[in-house]
C-alpha cells in the first residue's frame, strides 16, 4: 500500500511538473527558443539564402556538396574547388538566421581578403557557382561547409584530358 501511494505521488508530481514547464517561457533576449532546439534544415535554407545574397551572380551547384561536407581535401577526392572551402562548427545557441548571416559574412571577408583568390574583382569575374551545406554530427554538433567554384579543372589548365593520356 505504501508503495502504491509513493508511486501515485511520484506520478502526480511528475504530471504537474510537466504541465507547469510546458507553459514556461524558455526564450532568451535574442529570440532563440531553447525548447525547440537548432533546426539544421532551416539553417541549411538560410545558409543557401545568404550565399545568394552575398554572391548574386552565382548559382547553387549541389554537385559540389560532397566537397563542402568533406573534412579534408583527400576525403573529398582532391577537387580543384576545395581550395575555396570555408567550414567549421555552428554555434547552435544562436538562432539559425543570425548564425547563417555571420558565417557567410566571415566567408566573404575571407575570400575577398585572401591573396590566393585574386580579390573581389577576380571572384566576381571568374567564380560562377557555390555550394553550402550543413551536416549534423554526433553529440548534436553541427558543421557547415561553403565552397565557391570557378569550374577550372586540371585538364583545362594543362590542356591534356584523361582520355588522351590513355590513348
Amino acid at each position: 500500500m505504501k508503495k502504491l501511494v509513493l508511486v501515485l505521488a511520484l506520478a502526480f508530481g511528475t504530471s504537474i511538473n510537466a504541465q507547469k514547464t510546458g507553459f514556461e517561457d524558455f526564450s532568451e533576449s535574442d529570440g532563440f527558443d531553447i525548447s525547440k532546439g537548432f533546426d539544421v534544415q532551416l539553417f541549411q535554407k538560410y545558409l543557401t539564402q545568404e550565399m545568394y545574397v552575398a554572391f548574386p551572380w552565382m548559382i547553387e551547384d549541389t554537385t559540389n556538396n560532397y566537397a563542402a561536407k568533406a573534412v579534408s581535401q583527400e576525403e573529398a577526392g582532391d577537387p580543384m574547388c576545395f581550395g575555396t572551402k570555408g567550414g567549421g562548427m555552428v554555434n547552435h545557441e544562436k538562432d539559425e538566421l543570425s548564425e547563417a548571416k555571420r558565417i557567410v559574412k566571415e566567408y566573404v571577408e575571407y575570400l575577398y581578403n585572401s591573396p590566393n583568390f585574386g580579390g573581389e574583382k577576380t571572384i566576381k569575374k571568374y567564380y560562377v557557382d557555390f555550394s553550402a551545406v550543413a551536416t549534423k554530427q554526433y553529440g548534436g554538433l553541427i558543421r557547415y561547409g561553403l565552397i565557391v567554384d570557378n569550374n577550372i579543372t586540371r585538364e583545362s589548365l594543362s590542356g591534356i584530358s584523361e582520355i588522351s593520356e590513355i590513348e
